[in-house]
């Protein structure tokens, strides 16, 4: 999908025919908060999951790793996104609900987009401009801060000084992106 000239989708194909979903950004970070909150029991999660369906599909197994790979944006990044090998892909570098402060802002300085007062904005287009973000805003410098490896950092003074602020700006929860494997988690 090149969405240069291509509309974003607003469906996912379950078995071969087309399922309409809920495709605004703020639908799909309350299903991120969904999927990450322990508190929720896996089968009750799969149940809720089918809440961003508007068309119901008739597997829901398929239908919610469909859910998670639009999620993903498979269809925008069909190649896994390189991962700093230091870091475990189970260790997120950002959260959005411990850093919604900072993609708002981000989003009206860098796109003069106010998030509260966006009517609606699709999924992926969300997912671009977080991406595109220049490094100097504030969640790509926490990003990277958070991923940052002290082991190769050979000035102890360097190492001293980014480990006091990976402290400052560590989560505390635990967020971030949804493997197929807990997606599969839901149905056992």
């Amino acid at each position: 999908m090149n969405p240069l000239y291509e509309r974003f989708p607003d469906y996912v194909e379950v078995r071969g025919k087309r399922c309409r979903i809920v495709t605004d950004f703020r639908e799909w970070i309350k299903l991120v908060e969904l999927l990450d909150d322990e508190g929720v029991p896996g089968r009750k999660k799969a149940e809720l999951l089918l809440q961003w369906y508007i068309d119901c599909p008739e597997d829901t197994e398929e239908a919610i790793y469909k859910l998670g790979e639009f999620l993903a944006g498979n269809v925008l990044y069909p190649e896994p996104k390189k991962t700093d090998s230091s870091k475990s892909e189970s260790e997120p570098v950002f959260s959005y609900t411990e850093d919604a402060g900072c993609i708002f802002a981000a989003f009206l300085e860098y796109y003069g987009i106010d998030l509260e007062r966006v009517r609606y904005m699709h999924w992926w287009k969300f997912l671009i401009l977080f991406e595109g973000l220049p490094e100097q805003a504030e969640i790509k410098q926490r990003m990277m801060y958070r991923k940052a490896d002290l082991n190769s950092i050979k000035d102890k003074e360097e190492r001293k000084r980014v480990k006091e602020i990976k402290k400052r700006v560590a989560l505390h929860r635990k967020q971030g992106n949804v493997s197929d494997y807990e997606i599969g988690e839901l149905f056992s």
